[in-house]
């Protein structure tokens, strides 16, 4: 098995020093697999075009209100909160403007971007592991569901795993015998993906750390700089420029919801760094054939991937790596909570270092035993489709259930109200009823709106969401609609604490929860 040695050559002094490349990014010189490639591709889009149109959850149809719908002039002057993805705003107002307002057309930059991420992440792979790896990385990325469930989002999500990727690939080449194209292309991939998302900004000042550590490296070995090594220079200052004339009228929005005075209204448990850990835990765990036992053995297979690139070249794992510590440093400053979709960007990363792990695993474990280089070779390949058998399980949830179920809670409970009792909304079930699907029912926000509009002669039904975000925002209007109201039937959905819930104004006593 040979890897690229991105680093070996700053200590290495068979080369004059001043004509060495600061990293040599050369992998094993097998062919490009384009049949496989292709084919891994063409099964990423069927995965993610099943079920792509179904129901929208709270954050595309506020993509969809709040940006999508508007003139183009007005997404790119104005910056409405972080739910504003500029780039994919426009993609996505151009792609309804195209085929209408069907929730495939809103999901259909997202869907595009996540198919583009297995070509992305093969390439980045090719310049820093074997073509195996590059390829096992590929087909975990084709059938994960994380990335099929972000690939029919409405978001810029995906989008950033390409410019972070392909960022990535300009980085490391830069690094390299660069040429004036490579600057010019980081430049512009790292400026879409700030435009994209601004935790792009993370992916930026990780690469130029990493940029640092090297020059810190080739200094202490006593090489003076190459003129080429300014070629990375030349490609941040051309991203800075670039991304401040994209942003240039909306910064002072910008500003004032980051940096500035606005914060989140309430900070809720998922506030703490421990919180987004425990839920990315939860979420692989609910969604990995196995539950803790498969997430445990998968930690792992990671921690090997991580040791096995360190050995190869600490600076790689800085370029992997760092840019999630950043982002986690970001966060806590700017006082925002921890989704864990903020780090959605590395998911190539983290795929290509389950690779390496589970094959670093499974040949250490044969060669343990005695066994020939073959079959090391062979044991890595079968733990490798272990993993694609494991992460094929949980993609049937991707496609039986929708993100959030609207339209299943708005069926029930207009078939089950009978005569003038009235239906009452709470939370963001309110935008999605009301501004999406034009329903006439009022919303209360207050426990004291509530009490108004019960009425102790007719029965009241009440849809709402997201129980927590409820008790932790609103706590007088949880205890007013836990003391008021029995749920009757809960919609689940493939978003982490979305089910929708359909309650009705009662005795308190207790009810059993249906699931539909």
């Amino acid at each position: 098995m040979t890897y690229s040695s991105l680093a070996t050559e700053i200590a290495t002094p068979s080369e004059p020093q001043a004509s060495r490349p600061l990293l040599t990014i050369s992998a094993e010189q097998a062919p490009i697999a384009w049949a496989w490639l292709a084919g891994l591709t063409s099964l990423a889009l069927v995965l993610r075009l099943i079920a792509l149109n179904q129901q929208l959850w709270f954050d595309e149809i506020m993509t969809l209100l709040g940006s999508a719908r508007a003139p183009i002039r007005e997404i790119v002057t104005r910056y409405a909160g972080q739910n504003q993805h500029t780039l994919y705003s426009i993609l996505a107002h151009v792609s309804i403007r195209a085929f209408g307002e069907q929730p495939w057309a809103l999901r259909l930059p997202a869907m595009l971007f996540g198919i583009a991420c297995i070509p992305a992440l093969y390439f980045f792979a090719r310049l820093v592991t074997t073509n195996r790896e590059a390829l096992a990385a590929c087909a975990l990325m084709t059938v994960n569901y994380q990335h099929v469930w972000f690939s029919q989002n409405a978001r810029g999500y995906t989008a950033v795993v390409v410019w972070t990727l392909l960022s990535s690939i300009f980085f490391l080449r830069l690094t390299g015998r660069s040429h004036t194209k490579d600057w010019l292309l980081y430049g512009i991939t790292a400026a879409l993906g700030a435009y994209t998302h601004l935790m792009m900004v993370f992916v930026v000042a990780a690469q130029a750390l990493v940029y640092l550590w090297m020059l810190a490296a080739q200094a202490r070995f006593g090489a003076p700089m190459a003129r080429r090594s300014l070629h990375l220079v030349y490609g941040f200052v051309l991203c800075a420029l670039i991304s401040l004339a994209l942003y240039a009228a909306t910064i002072p929005d910008i500003l004032s919801h980051t940096v500035g005075g606005e914060r989140e209204h309430v900070r809720y448990q998922w506030a703490s760094p421990l919180w987004a850990l425990s839920e990315l835990g939860r979420g692989l765990r609910n969604t990995t054939a196995g539950g803790w036992l498969a997430l445990a053995l998968g930690a792992l297979v990671l921690l090997a991937g991580v040791i096995s690139y360190w050995k190869q070249n600490r600076f790689l794992v800085g370029l992997m790596v760092l840019p999630g510590v950043l982002t986690a440093a970001g966060v806590l400053a700017t006082s925002h909570n921890f989704w864990p979709r903020f780090f959605f960007f590395e998911i190539g990363f983290a795929l290509l270092i389950l690779a390496r792990g589970a094959i670093a695993i499974a040949a250490f474990g044969a060669r343990a035993l005695g066994a020939a280089e073959k079959f090391c070779t062979s044991s890595g390949t079968a733990f490798i489709v272990l993993l694609l058998l494991a992460s094929m399980v949980p993609l049937r949830a991707a496609y039986a259930y929708p993100k959030q179920d609207y339209l299943g809670a708005m069926q029930f409970v207009e078939q089950q109200r009978k005569g003038d009792e009235q239906i009452i909304t709470a939370g963001v079930v309110s935008t999605a009823c009301q501004h999406y699907y034009r329903q006439p029912w009022p919303y209360v926000e207050t426990a004291a709106q509530l009490e108004q509009v019960i009425d102790g002669n007719r029965r009241t039904w009440l849809l709402y969401a997201m129980p927590a975000s409820i008790r932790a925002s609103q706590p007088e209007l949880w205890r007013a609609i836990d003391s008021n109201f029995t749920v009757v039937r809960r919609f689940p959905g493939t978003l982490g604490g979305g089910d929708i819930y359909v309650s009705r104004s009662s005795q308190r006593h207790t009810s059993k929860v249906e699931d539909q």
